[in-house]
């Protein structure tokens, strides 16, 4: 009889815990990897998000599932949110993970991003540096077939070269402009702003047995063809290669033993029958949400109290406006277009790092919603729809913020699940660094209105926040200070790591999700060369 059940037992089946789960395997370990939800195919997601009419509801095509909820369930997170946030960030408990509901941007982080305390007086350094995360950037890019300009400065400047700094090309050439995101560009180039293709995992040709993107604009919710990276793609991956994949298996205690070391931990199903598993080595990426809350449910990781803590979330404001002419919205690339010349600058000590996304998502339900509240009805209503729809659009500022240990995640045990497990207490303030970017904003989004020309239908007031939670099992150098160390390995136990955005110490102005993957990566490759 084996030792153990698994080499190696990965919490969570999202694209990070299965990049890990992949190095792991293919370096032919065994494996096996538990997912608290359901297995949910495509085509099922595809239909149930067109019979649904929450269509703002990402997490709504993969039901509502009482032993594993997520964050549109009602209680399961409770919001105490100050400074002017109204919207916390998702998660989403189902095979393949999260990023089965991502737009797929795929942003690098700049080396100063990772050493803001250096470059900018500001937060911390990272342990590892931009250098030693390249190759692994690029090995993810490779994986998801990531699309990108050729010679692109990410950092808005204008350097006049490639940056960061790259060791190979964009796997995949650019995708094409969609008409909206074409007449955008024409016009605010007259105020000084350049619109950048923003780089993302939808295929632009066909790559590695999936179909190029045709436009299908629903990005958000679901690739009915397959053509945007899933989470569920490295699911096939893996389980080609003879990793264990077990469903609706609610992992909730993890046993240690001499020198903090894991032990084994164990799962229950949704009947409640429990099962117990050993490993040499143990891997949660149970989102930043669900990681935090299972070491904190467990007493693990957590000598230096930053379980949880430093959450950050990208807060972020929009506007919409109606142009004169059409730009017809809502074909072609969720998001394709990013105007990033507020990313770097100098005074980044004083106003965070901040993107403009140029959202091409189709625009009829939130149009109908306005005008109902308006009282706009019967054949009135019907006109407007139509010729708003026509010539809305909607431009958000994903603005950067920093590390705050107040800001947390903690568990609610006055709330219960299907299966008897507490919810999650989540505390935000928006901080006065990153409200210090609002008058720029606002400086910015009129002058968008004078270059198209536009109405404003919606004013630039409200932070909402994207679906990034970082920060919540931070990385650092000091035990007494982080989590895990650079190689995301808790310093408390140390056959136990932490795949996930939540290891990130800083949040940088861009989506986490490529810089995860490269990390996801890293690591396993890491657990493989010590097993």
């Amino acid at each position: 009889m084996a030792d153990f059940d698994a080499d190696v037992i990965v919490v969570g089946s999202g694209s990070l815990g299965g990049l890990a789960a992949q190095q792991i395997a293919q370096a032919g370990h065994s494996v096996i990897v538990l997912e608290a939800g359901p297995d949910i195919p495509d085509w099922k997601v595809t239909e149930n998000w067109r019979n649904s009419p929450r269509k703002n509801n990402f997490n709504d095509p993969f039901g509502d599932v009482p032993y594993a909820p997520n964050s549109f369930t009602p209680g399961y997170v409770d919001p105490h949110l100050t400074g002017g946030l109204e919207v916390f960030p998702g998660t989403l408990r189902v095979l393949g993970g999260t990023s089965r509901h991502w737009t797929a941007a795929t942003w690098r982080l700049l080396p100063e991003d990772m050493a803001m305390h250096s470059t900018y007086g500001i937060a911390e350094d990272w342990p590892i540096s931009y250098d030693d995360l390249e190759p692994f950037y690029t090995q993810a890019e490779y994986e998801i077939g990531v699309n990108g300009q050729k010679g692109f400065d990410e950092s808005g400047l204008g350097k006049g070269e490639t940056y960061p700094p790259r060791s190979k090309p964009y796997p995949l050439p650019p995708e094409a402009k969609p008409y909206a995101t074409q007449r955008l560009q024409h016009q605010v180039a007259s105020m000084g702003f350049r619109v950048d293709i923003a780089p993302s995992s939808r295929l632009s040709q066909p790559y590695d047995n999936r179909p190029a993107c045709i436009g299908n604009n629903i990005c958000n919710w679901n690739c009915p063809i397959g053509a945007k990276h899933s989470g569920y793609h490295v699911v096939q991956k893996i389980r080609d290669l003879g990793v264990e994949i077990r469903t609706q298996a609610i992992v909730d205690k993890i046993e240690t033993g001499d020198k903090g070391k894991i032990t084994a931990l164990s799962y229950i199903n949704p009947e409640g029958d429990r099962t117990r598993l050993t490993a040499k080595m143990f891997v949660i990426a149970a989102h930043g949400y669900e990681t935090p809350k299972l070491l904190l449910m467990n007493d693990l990781a957590n000598s230096s109290d930053m379980v949880g803590r430093r959450l950050m979330i990208h807060p972020t404001i929009d506007m919409t406006w109606l142009s004169p002419e059409p730009y017809w919205t809502g074909r072609g690339q969720n998001i394709h277009g990013a105007i990033m010349q507020r990313r770097a600058l100098p005074d980044r000590d004083k106003v965070p790092s901040t993107r403009y996304d140029l959202l091409n998502a189709p625009p009829e339900e939130g149009i109908a919603q306005g005008l109902l509240k308006d009282g706009t009805l019967g054949p009135e209503l019907d006109a407007k729809i139509r010729d708003h729809s026509a010539r809305v659009f909607t431009a958000e500022a994903l603005t950067e913020d920093l590390p705050d240990p107040a800001n947390r995640i903690e568990v609610n045990s006055s709330w219960k699940d299907a299966v008897g497990l507490p919810g999650i207490k989540l505390t935000y303030k928006l901080s006065d660094y990153t409200k210090a970017n609002l008058p720029r904003l606002m400086e910015d989004y009129a002058r968008f209105l004078q270059a198209t020309g536009g109405t404003r239908v919606s004013a630039p007031e409200k932070f909402i926040c994207q679906q990034h939670v970082m920060g919540t099992t931070v990385m650092g150098s000091k035990a007494e200070e982080a989590v895990c160390d650079a190689d995301l390995r808790c310093f408390d136990h140390e056959n136990l790591f932490l795949v996930t955005t939540g290891v990130m110490p800083t949040a940088g102005g861009v989506n986490p999700t490529l810089t995860g993957m490269a990390l996801a990566i890293r690591a396993g490759q890491t657990i493989a060369k010590e097993l």
